[in-house]
């Protein structure tokens, strides 16, 4: 049996470890995890993909819940999971100890890159015209449309790379400067819930239990997430 899983980038990182825990406990379930931004997760969904259950931002459960493309009795809370930095190994560390040391780091970076399709980079878009600083970094950004924005570091485009820590750490060659500081920091808020027209619903209820056992729980937080409840 094969349970289809549409899912958030931000879990990957975290479920290259998952997952060969999860078949060691279910060696009958197999999971078929389609990876994407929550927001191209949505517009699945709507144009009637089929899967099990998603996990995505709690906006974007919100939405299908009410629209009824989502069991809103199954729906469950996974993780916050917060936004940082990140430059290739072994290059200087940006100061982004506080919001102002922030400002500083990214105004005099060569190219900062982030993505605009993943709740993320959405939040990074607000948060620098908040700062004043859109008009700068727009002009020698480096914007991508989908992905792990670290590998913008690896090809030599950017020298700074936002994106949820989970997912920077998706890439390697790459250092984790930290997570934003505060009053900039927005962590991501993932929530799942099984499809209306789930297939395997029994089977996919005991993948939602799972997520919340204390195993599952550890290896979220050695990606730097928070079990959310």
């Amino acid at each position: 049996m094969e349970l289809t899983i549409y899912s958030a980038l931000a879990l990957s990182a975290p479920f290259e470890v998952l997952l060969k825990q999860w078949q060691s406990l279910q060696p009958d379930h197999r999971l078929a995890i389609r990876w994407h931004p929550s927001t191209l997760i949505e517009q699945e969904i709507r144009q009637g993909a089929k899967a099990e259950a998603i996990i995505a931002t709690v906006e974007t459960v919100d939405r299908l819940i009410e629209e009824r493309l989502l069991n809103a009795s199954s729906r469950i809370e996974v993780v916050d999971s917060p936004i940082g930095i990140a430059v290739k190994s072994g290059a200087p560390k940006p100061d982004i100890s506080s919001r102002e040391h922030l400002i500083d780091s990214l105004v005099t970076a060569r190219s900062v890159a982030w993505s605009e399709a993943g709740a993320s980079g959405q939040w990074f878009s607000r948060l620098i015209k908040q700062l004043n600083i859109d008009e700068i970094l727009r002009k020698r950004g480096t914007v991508i449309p989908a992905g792990f924005t670290a590998e913008q570091l690896i090809n030599g485009k950017a020298d700074i790379a936002v994106q949820q820590i989970s997912e920077l750490l998706m890439v390697p060659g790459i250092d984790i400067v930290g997570p934003l500081p505060p009053g900039t920091q927005q962590p991501i808020s993932l929530s799942a819930a099984l499809l209306q027209e789930a297939t395997y619903p029994e089977e996919a209820t005991a993948f939602l239990a799972w997520l919340k056992t204390p195993s599952v729980t550890q290896v979220f937080n050695q990606f730097g997430m928070l079990r959310r409840d």
